[in-house]
């Protein structure tokens, strides 16, 4: 019973932390593109996203990060082999 609540308090005290990056004066328009980041082994490796050098190129454009609830669900679950990263590009 205790481990049961444990587990319980542990997924509901977990909180989705976000980063925001600003990059020249911010964002100008309501374009947005989602990217989900993969990650493997707690982040030992990490793969490249393509789509990430498109925007790049541009002058003012803001990359929130952020994990998710589901994200963090899949991390615990994989016991950190998975651990998925959703970015936010808006331009």
């Amino acid at each position: 019973m205790k481990k049961l609540l444990l587990i319980t308090l542990l997924f509901a005290f977990t909180s989705c932390y976000t980063t925001q990056f600003v990059v020249g004066d911010g964002s100008k328009g309501n374009n947005e593109i989602r990217l989900k980041q993969t990650h493997l082994f707690n982040g030992l490796i990490s793969f490249d996203i393509p789509e990430m050098k498109k925007i790049i190129e541009k002058e003012n454009y803001t990359i929130i990060t952020k994990h998710s609830f589901i994200d963090l669900a899949l991390n615990s679950f994989t016991f950190g082999i998975y651990t998925p990263t959703t970015i936010i590009i808006r331009h």
